[in-house]
């Protein structure tokens, strides 16, 4: 239930002030409330530590931006900013401690099966569009901004590369040890689906994310060779495919070849990212995630109005302070702890996920990501996975 609902923005209802009630939203909720029943019910009292403090630090990024809403904004509403990041991130922060309270040896089995169909799923609306007439839309979203660039399912191409690839890294790390011939195609086609997807978005970060995932898996985990070779040569039709299409996969990656970081889009981010800096020195403790705006202009004329640097990290620190910074850091590198310790030495699967956390901190670099309504569920069920047998062996 969690990644199918994320990936599609279904809205229930609203909230006052706090903007809409989603399918995924309720989704979470049920999930904190089912785990912690097992916590509170269960007669076998051990807690994992590692997956709980994940879901600690989340909470107090969230709790730091409220209270510096509070500090920075005399008119600020920081319980308010605390409810948004819940919705944002935080609430899918329970995805890791759920998965060791709730072990199956079918559960790999279970998440090869989502994982096939949700990028069977983002294809479709993405070489279909008009199909996308069918989903319900947030009022200012507008197709035309998009550039002929492919959303999928989602309403950002950049999202649409993120979950492809995150969604890849899922079914491929959940393989069993001994696949047949049924599991090696539905990985095959997974795996074209997400190349397919990541062309047809053009996002210049998703191709950092993947670029990066895909060095530390052939460099550094225990798949065997003949799958490393054969991950590179799928790279590299993927890259040569998209550069040959004259679409906007080569329009895109030739414009940040030939100018750099020159290029309009990552030289705004930059400037955003240098004003979010000097925003910071003002405001240690952050100005909630809401508050950009308002302190970037107290701090004199400038030709931006900074509603978001376009970066994780950034983001955060004004957001939430330099301590939230610092939490945010903590938790990422606490997932990948716990993705180490939850699989055996030598488990490829273990390596998998790594690559794909190491996808997730450089997509930061150049977005909000994971601190997404849509991405957050996907960023923890790479570590909440580390936890998921590999007792369904085919």
């Amino acid at each position: 239930m969690i990644v199918p609902t994320s990936l599609v923005w279904l809205p229930l209802g609203s909230v006052p002030g706090a903007g809409n009630l989603a399918a995924s939203d309720l989704a979470l909720l049920g999930l904190w409330i089912v785990t912690g029943a097992s916590v509170v019910t269960a007669s076998e009292r051990e807690v994992r530590l590692t997956p709980l403090l994940i879901a600690v630090l989340a909470l107090v990024i969230g709790m730091l931006a409220g209270i510096g809403k509070a500090l920075s904004d005399p008119q600020g509403d920081g319980v308010l900013e605390f409810m948004l990041f819940m919705k944002r991130f935080a609430l899918a922060s329970v995805v890791p401690f759920a998965a060791t309270r709730f072990r199956s040896r079918t559960m790999g089995t279970w998440v090869r099966a989502v994982t096939f169909v949700s990028t069977a799923g983002l294809v479709l609306f993405t070489y279909l569009p008009e199909l996308q007439q069918m989903l319900p839309r947030p009022e200012t979203w507008d197709p035309v901004t998009l550039e002929d660039r492919a959303s999928g399912a989602l309403t950002n191409p950049n999202d649409l590369s993120y979950a492809a690839l995150a969604l890849a890294i899922l079914h491929t790390a959940c393989l069993p040890r001994r696949p047949t011939l049924a599991s090696r195609v539905l990985l095959g086609l997974v795996l074209a689906g997400s190349a397919m997807c990541l062309v047809a978005s053009g996002s210049r970060s998703g191709v950092l994310g993947a670029a990066g995932a895909l060095l530390y898996i052939v460099s550094a985990s225990d798949i065997r060779f003949s799958a490393k070779l054969g991950l590179i040569a799928a790279a590299a039709v993927t890259v040569a495919v998209g550069l040959s299409s004259g679409g906007v996969f080569q329009e895109r990656m030739g414009s940040v070849y030939s100018h750099g970081l020159g290029e309009e889009n990552v030289s705004s981010r930059l400037d955003a990212q240098a004003l979010a800096i000097r925003t910071s020195l003002s405001h240690p403790f952050g100005v909630g995630f809401t508050g950009f705006a308002r302190a970037a202009a107290a701090e004199g004329p400038s030709p931006l109005t900074l509603v978001t640097s376009d970066s994780v990290y950034f983001d955060t620190l004004l957001g939430a302070g330099y301590p939230g910074l610092i939490c945010l850091v903590a938790l990422l590198l606490l997932a990948w702890r716990h993705v180490t310790r939850s699989r055996a030495a030598g488990d490829p699967g273990g390596g998998v996920l790594k690559g794909g956390l190491i996808a997730f901190a450089l997509f930061g670099t150049a977005t909000v990501v994971p601190v997404s309504v849509f991405l957050a569920p996907l960023f923890f069920s790479l570590a909440g996975a580390a936890s998921y047998s590999h007792d369904d062996d085919d």
